[in-house]
């Protein structure tokens, strides 16, 4: 089939491109730059939508979005957080519903974030409420309203609700990788928070799935099924390079150095995949463990 890809550089795309490829799958990369390739499409998310961007397609899938990490969260930056997911996501989705044959299922990501800054002990599947309060729950909520052309169209929106995507090839463990092999990693905050983690392989897996699944609509948690607390993470990752995590960051320590920040990505969300199990999926790493082990080694 025919894949439509906005953010096909990042490392969910880059891999869910070179699967899809893999198995046979035409997938056609939308850029903002001058295209490369004949498989390249140049498009702006902020210009007039065209269908000829997705003309043809059967699924087109919505990866765009300025990177959370790497930057301090100063206002301009967090304008083109919110602009970059919100435009990139409604351009697409009106160059989907005006297609002449629209494509069968639109497949965007979003974030557990949607369910808010910090939620303790509670567990959240995707019944679960949002709530509003904070920057990034605010901007998933917007993230995910963006896509309404296409749903209003007819076309089926999955949205992905993306836990921590582990994986020594972006994301946040490479920038935790070099202090855990020099013998300073240590749990962030009190270490009773829950992190909801994915493996990359797991992460790609999913939206496959619902690729293929006919009648899948609507949001899905992407994550183990088994979310762990911050210091069982921070002990698994040492163990897993052999080493030992006996120090803590105090969380008044890490408002001071990352700011607003600091609430809003380390809060605890015991997000579970509940959808994706209900409809047959199996992780295939559903643990810390055998998420670590993916990532470090494979």
């Amino acid at each position: 089939m025919l894949v439509v890809m906005a953010g096909a550089g990042g490392l969910i795309g880059t891999a869910l491109r070179r699967s899809l490829e893999s198995d046979g799958h035409t997938v056609r990369r939308l850029v903002r730059r001058q295209p490369a390739s004949p498989d390249e499409v140049r498009w702006d998310p902020v210009a007039e939508p065209s269908s000829a961007w997705v003309a043809g397609a059967e699924v087109v899938v919505n990866l765009a979005g300025a990177p959370l990490g790497g930057q301090r969260w100063t206002r301009g930056y967090k304008s083109l957080l919110l602009r970059s997911r919100i435009d990139s996501a409604h351009t697409l989705a009106v160059a989907a519903a005006a297609a002449h044959r629209p494509p069968r299922v639109m497949i965007s990501a979003s974030g557990i974030r949607f369910y808010g800054v910090d939620r303790g002990d509670e567990v959240l599947g995707e019944s679960a409420s949002g709530v509003a309060d904070g920057f990034l729950p605010a901007v998933t909520r917007a993230w995910e309203e963006a896509t309404s052309p296409a749903s209003a169209a007819g076309i089926a929106v999955c949205h992905l609700r993306l836990g921590l995507v582990v994986s020594r090839c972006g994301g946040f463990l490479p920038r935790l990788l070099p202090m855990f092999r020099a013998g300073l990693g240590a749990t962030l905050g009190s270490g009773s928070e829950f992190w909801s983690c994915v493996s990359l392989a797991d992460a790609v897996r999913a939206i496959r799935f619902l690729m293929a699944r006919p009648g899948a609509e609507g949001p899905y948690n992407i994550a183990v099924p088994n979310p762990i607390r911050s210091r069982a993470f921070t002990h698994a990752l040492a163990s897993a390079i052999g080493k030992q995590a006996l120090l803590r960051v105090p969380t008044g320590l890490l408002r001071v150095a990352m700011g607003q920040v600091a609430p809003e990505v380390l809060g605890s969300l015991r997000v579970v995949p509940t959808r994706l199990t209900e409809a047959g999926f199996e992780s295939r790493h559903p643990d810390i463990a055998s998420v670590l082990d993916d990532a470090l080694h494979r």
